[in-house]
C-alpha cells in the first residue's frame, strides 16, 4: 500500500477549526437550532488527531480512512455531537462505516459546543461484526461502545495543564 499523503494537526490549523465552530454556532443559533453547518465529522477528526498524535489524511474519501497513527496504522474516525447538555444519546447511531480497508476506528464525542469529551477505540476484527449486522453499515453508539476501549475522557485538568505547559 502507499502512504496517503497527510498533515500533521499545527495550531494554524486548530485556529481554523476554532474559527468554524464559531460560524456554526452563531448559524445554528441564527436559525433557532432549526439548521446545521454539518463540520461535526471534520471537526471531531481534526480534534481526534490533536489529541492522539495522528496524521489526518488529505484525501479520505478516495483512501477509506481518516487518520494514520505512528505506526502506521489506518484510522477510521466517526464522529457525534450532542444536540443538548453532556454527551449524545447512546441510542444515536455512527455515520456509515466504508466497506474499505481500516486498522482500528475511533469513535470522537463533542458535545454541543464542540467540544471534544471522549474518544473511544475499537479494532477492526471486533467492530466488523456489529457494522455488518447494519444495513447501512452504522452501528449505534453503545454498539460501538460495546466493544470498544474509551482511551481519552475530558477533564477540566487537561485545560489547566496546557495552560500551564504553554506558560
Amino acid at each position: 500500500m502507499e502512504n496517503p499523503k497527510t498533515i500533521q494537526i499545527d495550531s494554524k490549523l486548530i485556529d481554523k477549526v476554532k474559527s468554524a465552530i464559531g460560524v456554526a454556532l452563531e448559524y445554528e443559533a441564527a436559525t433557532k437550532g432549526k439548521r446545521k453547518l454539518g463540520i461535526t465529522g471534520e471537526v471531531g477528526e481534526v480534534l481526534a488527531c490533536r489529541q492522539l498524535g495522528l496524521k489526518l489524511v488529505l484525501d479520505s474519501r478516495s483512501e477509506g480512512f481518516d487518520a494514520v497513527d505512528k505506526n502506521g496504522l489506518r484510522v477510521q474516525i466517526k464522529t457525534r455531537r450532542s444536540e443538548s447538555e453532556g454527551l449524545p444519546s447512546n441510542t444515536g447511531r455512527t455515520s456509515r462505516f466504508s466497506e474499505h480497508e481500516f486498522d482500528y476506528a475511533l469513535l470522537a464525542l463533542l458535545d454541543s459546543k464542540y467540544e471534544l469529551c471522549e474518544i473511544w477505540r475499537s479494532e477492526h476484527d471486533k467492530l466488523i461484526p456489529i457494522i455488518e449486522k447494519q444495513k447501512r453499515r452504522n452501528p449505534s453508539l453503545s454498539s460501538f461502545k460495546q466493544v470498544a476501549q474509551r482511551i481519552f475522557k475530558y477533564s477540566v485538568f487537561d485545560d489547566l495543564r496546557r495552560t500551564l505547559k504553554s506558560a
